[in-house]
């Protein structure tokens, strides 16, 4: 009990908003060959996107979303790197999750960031692997924009991740590459119901992972299987969801938390009609904390 509270009161600095927040819109950070990198948030028929999008690539322009502490004179800030779901072909930067998890990391001095990645593919090629590095290479490049702005001030000793399902793919991708990158530190990643193709990914590095997911999630699987029940089989690949995930990381001694959850729904934090439940601050409020013990051993 002592040192959870001792725990409790290292973390408070790092877990109490003291800053209001600047966002800047639309910068644009690459441009590359791709379908799309957006659709509208909400959009409840962008479904033709990923049937009815144009069978060639074109250059398209990506850009973030970037939240700033107002009147921080730290001399370094730690990053959040923020990524959107939606199954690799749906989802944009200012989906209402990723937007208030953004504004409030930056009023506890961190730089956030919500970006547009790559979506798309050809539903009959089986070519959604193929999504997933586009998008992985997106989030490569945002995070080399953002560590070469300067004035944004931030450590790249204090890198953190998180995403939302397709998101949370990219953002465990990114940090259990097969060769990690040395410039630069992820210091935890969120693991919001994702998942990965293999256990053994997780044997590359030790990133600390938190992890949040219904046991009953009709989409991604909680411990391993094919999306949607099976339904995806003909043009996805396998993946072991944050369950599993969870499990091997144990096992490697990375630090890990996990959250199962009992409701049957995909996106936890918003409801049918995209409005925050219950489980959006406690998701916000567990990442915060979690993200405080590893930017604590940083410092």
């Amino acid at each position: 009990m002592l040192a959870l509270l001792v725990s409790w009161l290292l973390a408070l600095p790092f877990t109490t908003p003291k800053y209001e927040v600047t966002v800047k819109r639309d910068v644009p950070y690459a441009t590359v060959q791709g379908y799309y990198s957006h659709t509208p948030v909400g959009d409840r028929k962008a479904i033709r996107n990923l049937l009815f999008h144009s069978g060639s690539m074109k250059p398209i322009t990506l850009e973030m979303d970037i939240y700033l502490p107002e009147g921080d004179m730290q001399e370094t800030r730690p990053l959040l790197l923020m990524m959107h779901g939606g199954s690799f072909f749906i989802g944009n930067k200012e989906e209402l999750g990723q937007a208030a998890w953004c504004r409030y990391f930056a009023s506890l001095g961190y730089v956030a960031a919500s970006i547009n990645y790559r979506l798309g593919f050809h539903p009959l090629k089986k070519e959604v692997r193929e999504a997933e590095m586009r998008a992985l290479e997106d989030a490569d490049a945002a995070l080399a924009y953002l560590l070469g702005r300067e004035d944004l001030h931030i450590n790249p000793q204090q890198v953190f991740l998180a995403g939302t399902s397709a998101g949370a793919i990219t953002a465990l991708n990114m940090a259990y590459r097969p060769d990690p990158v040395s410039s630069y530190r992820i210091c935890a990643v969120a693991n919001l119901w994702g998942a990965v193709h293999s256990l053994s990914v997780l044997e590359r590095a030790s990133v600390p992972i938190l992890s949040f997911q219904s046991v009953e999630d009709p989409i991604l699987p909680y411990e391993e299987g094919y999306p949607l029940n099976k339904r995806f089989k003909h043009i996805s690949d396998y993946y072991y969801g944050t369950h599993a995930i969870h499990e091997k990381a144990v096992s490697l001694g990375i630090p890990a938390e996990h959250h199962p959850c009992p409701e049957p729904r995909h996106a936890l934090h918003l409801d049918e009609n995209f409005s925050f439940t219950p489980r959006f601050v406690e998701i916000r409020d567990a990442m915060a904390a979690f993200f405080a013990t590893f930017l604590q051993d940083s410092l």
